[in-house]
């Protein structure tokens, strides 16, 4: 009897290592995955960033060539912007 009782409290303890190390082993992979996903949001946080500033110095220059073009070509800025403002009022009326 003895001696299966000992067997018993061996196998449970054994168990008690095994969970213990798979823990272990868990919490270890779980920290490698939140580092790698930190580090991924970083990089891409920077990579947004990044086109964002491209996209903005590019919006200025298309905005500076825009108005380039009106400045030196008034009447016809304003014949183009009368005929976007009449397509316009015709879509809004046409869509009620």
């Amino acid at each position: 009897m003895q001696t299966q009782r000992n067997g018993v409290i061996e196998a449970v303890e054994e168990a008690q290592g095994t969970v213990a190390e798979t823990a272990q082993a868990v919490k270890d992979a779980a920290a490698d995955v939140g580092a790698k996903a930190q580090e991924i949001a970083a990089q891409a946080g920077r990579q947004v960033s990044a086109a964002a500033q491209t996209v903005y110095g590019t919006s200025n220059d298309v905005l500076g060539i825009v108005e380039g073009a009106a400045r030196e070509n008034l009447w016809a800025a304003l014949l183009v912007a009368g005929a976007v403002g009449y397509g316009l009022a015709c879509l809004v009326k046409n869509s009620r």
